[in-house]
């Protein structure tokens, strides 16, 4: 079936097809892994089907490579990883008990691979203290408004760079609207500050906080955060959280989140 041939070996999986490569990333705790094969949003290639030795998931700008990181597929994947990738940039995440995949994402020198550490919060299921969490949006200055998001504030997140992970993986605003949900910070108007639902699974979500660059260290993020962790609470799914930098981790902790260690993933951008 050459039609279904993705750059030179990798095939693009037909929606019934994911189940075929689940067992590669059994090593990969990720919200966005299980969104993808779940079948809510994402994209999957493999080397074959059935029986696939070597895939890959894009989710928005992360991808997640697993398997045979010794094959003709994943060194093809790493020459030309951005025929898989619409964006200009991806963080590369990889099961740590397969290092393999480091040393052969860093050999792309012509995506200008950098290593870079995220710091893992534990994935588990948390009872959160809601006191403490209301406490976070009480202290939201006068001159901000907490609001949920409607289709404005997708359409403001999807024009702005800052915020574009918020909805990015949705493939419009009906379908954010229907699958996700969050809380925007809003100054007149503006949104320039908030959490969502970065990817959504059967019983959790991934989570997004980001600022407009203006707007940081007001605490903007904790408010809208603790008003996005309070509503998962009441859905009774998991908010998934992992810390891209110390600002991140720190905000986790405080929220109530466990800190499970520091990890590597590499950093790539188009050439």
């Amino acid at each position: 079936m050459p039609s279904r041939v993705y750059g030179m070996t990798m095939i693009k999986l037909e929606p019934t097809e994911r189940k075929h490569i689940a067992t590669l990333f059994r090593g990969i705790d990720d919200s966005m892994v299980i969104a993808y094969l779940q079948g809510y949003m994402g994209h999957g290639w493999a080397d074959r089907i059935p029986d696939p030795a070597t895939a890959f998931i894009v989710s928005g700008e992360y991808s997640f490579p697993a398997g045979d990181y010794e094959s003709a597929a994943a060194k093809e994947l790493a020459e030309n990883i951005f025929d898989y990738i619409e964006g200009d940039e991806t963080t590369v995440i990889f099961d740590e008990n397969e290092p393999g995949w480091e040393p052969l994402m860093l050999s792309a020198k012509k995506y200008n691979p950098e290593a870079v550490p995220r710091f893992g919060i534990e994935q588990k299921d948390y009872v959160f203290d809601v006191d403490l969490l209301q406490s976070f949006i009480d202290a939201l200055p006068e001159s901000y408004s907490l609001k949920a998001f409607d289709e404005n504030l997708y359409d403001q997140a999807m024009s702005e760079d800052w915020a574009k992970e918020f909805c990015e993986t949705f493939d419009s605003a009906a379908d954010y609207l229907d699958k996700g949900f969050g809380f925007g910070i809003l100054s007149e108007g503006r949104l320039v500050s908030g959490a969502s639902t970065m990817t959504v699974y059967d019983g959790g979500t991934e989570t997004q906080v980001a600022t407009a660059p203006d707007f940081r260290k007001q605490g903007l993020a904790l408010c809208s955060a603790a008003a996005f962790v309070l509503e998962c609470q009441k859905r009774k799914i998991r908010p998934c959280w992992d810390a891209a930098n110390l600002a991140s981790k720190h905000m986790a902790l405080k929220l109530g989140y466990d800190y499970r260690g520091e990890y590597t993933t590499i950093v790539m951008s188009r050439g």
